[in-house]
């Protein structure tokens, strides 16, 4: 009878780990299923939220809208310090070996930590928007923007536990489904009541109840996936060794996020808000194409730390080269559908004005094909302790993600960010590649 992966008995997973390959294929098909299907919802709903952004707002104030809330996804960074990567790893870590109170400690320090910076961050905002923001629209904009750090730091932090605990679809509902569908029945109604259109400041303010109410949710989702008995334990508190192992993990983060919204930013800089919400709408595209990537790296971050920890290489390059064919499969699917139905999909979803994000959705979509095809090495380096190594090819793609897009804004438009940011992606997972094929034995590509 074939062997598989052990079931949690009683909060405690068993420290041998032995699947066999089909019981392996197995857990990561239906993992992968359920958090492709999630994935799916959100991209759904994140498309029809744009679509009716686009139609209220005009190119614009969309691109206002989009401008602000990549500064606040840059705000929230250094408040999150690294934390929900540590978090996924520490709770698995625990999870399988029954070290509970580890766990509990590690979640409630996390939680004041990030409460705390929050708050910093919030007053470092709002000295921002007193001293060198005089547009008003951006002002009420930003203002309401700063409310969502601490709502979106706190967020990723519950889902970590999630995934930790290897609840992968409760992890992702709140942020995923609950917060764009929200945002999309509420737009959708003030499309009906103000058929000529919002403020930016008004699709802020409903980004931010969607977000409280997903907020909620997650907290609660939480709660109840905590084992039978959590109270029991008394936390154990290591802040050293987590500081540690957090600003890593924090730098790579940043670097990442600099990576995803250096582009629009310096758009919202150097171009004309018009562009900022053309190229607004080819990035989100672009998401489908490393969509499926993203939904297993969803699933094997605790499977990643078991096989390691246990030293079955073996079984560990298995992982990777199925993970990297299957994201590799759904990127081409994508790209092939956006170079056939591209134009049509962009005129006819959003409207003539955004048919200039075409070439920058190609672009764009190539660099993810890229990241789709080296498959999970960022993951498979930091949930193997490896996060500093991570923190420095990471570190080196956005510094020339920003030279390039500097480069290229003034002379090429949406189509230079597109390309900057691009190059970018590419330097890092070839470089990423080599790092796990050295330090791991692992050739983390589809062959």
């Amino acid at each position: 009878m074939p062997r598989t992966f052990p079931t949690w008995k009683h909060g405690h997973f068993p420290l041998s780990l032995h699947p066999a390959p089909s019981g392996l294929a197995r857990k990561l098909l239906q993992g992968g299923a359920g958090s492709l299907l999630a994935q799916g919802l959100e991209l759904a709903l994140s498309l029809l939220v744009t679509l009716l952004l686009a139609r209220l707002l005009g190119p614009s104030g969309y691109g206002v809208y989009a401008f602000v809330l990549a500064a606040v996804s840059l705000i929230s960074l250094p408040v999150q310090l690294g934390l929900p990567p540590l978090i996924v790893r520490e709770t698995a870590r625990g999870h399988t070996c029954g070290d509970w109170p580890t766990v509990r400690g590690i979640w409630r320090w996390s939680h004041g930590v990030t409460l705390g910076l929050s708050l910093l961050g919030w007053l470092g905002g709002v000295v921002v928007l007193g001293f060198w923001v005089q547009d008003p629209v951006l002002r009420s904009t930003l203002l309401l923007g700063l409310v969502l750090v601490p709502l979106l730091a706190l967020s990723s932090l519950r889902a970590a536990g999630l995934r930790g605990l290897g609840r992968v679809l409760l992890a992702l509902l709140p942020e995923q489904v609950i917060r764009p569908g929200l945002m999309g029945v509420l737009l959708l109604l003030a499309l009906i009541a103000w058929p000529h259109g919002v403020t930016p400041a008004g699709a802020m303010a409903v980004h931010l109840l969607a977000a409280c109410v997903a907020f909620a949710v997650g907290g609660w989702l939480l709660y109840r996936s905590r084992p039978p008995h959590w109270t029991a334990h008394a936390p154990v508190y290591r802040p050293r060794a987590w500081l540690a192992a957090a600003w890593p993990m924090a730098l790579t983060q940043g670097f990442g996020q600099i990576n995803r919204h250096a582009d629009v930013i310096l758009l919202g800089l150097l171009a004309a808000t018009v562009d900022v919400g053309v190229y607004r709408v080819a990035a989100q595209g672009a998401f489908l194409v490393s969509m499926g990537l993203t939904a297993l790296n969803m699933v094997t971050a605790p499977y990643i730390i078991r096989l390691h920890a246990q030293g079955a290489r073996h079984k560990l390059q298995k992982l990777a080269r199925r993970t990297a064919q299957a994201a590799l499969a759904f990127a081409l699917l994508a790209l092939a559908g956006y170079v056939v139905l591209g134009p049509w999909l962009l005129q006819t979803l959003f409207g003539p004005a955004f048919a200039a994000a075409y070439l920058p959705l190609l672009i764009l979509a190539c660099g993810q094909v890229v990241n789709a095809g080296f498959g999970s090495v960022g993951l498979l380096l930091t949930m193997t302790g490896h996060e500093r190594q991570v923190s420095r090819v990471v570190g080196v793609a956005a510094l020339v993600n920003v030279a390039l897009n500097l480069a290229l804004i003034p002379l090429l438009g949406t189509m230079g960010a597109a390309l900057a940011t691009s190059a970018g992606t590419v330097l890092w997972n070839v470089w990423l590649w080599f790092v796990v094929r050295e330090r791991l034995g692992i050739r983390s590509a589809p062959v």
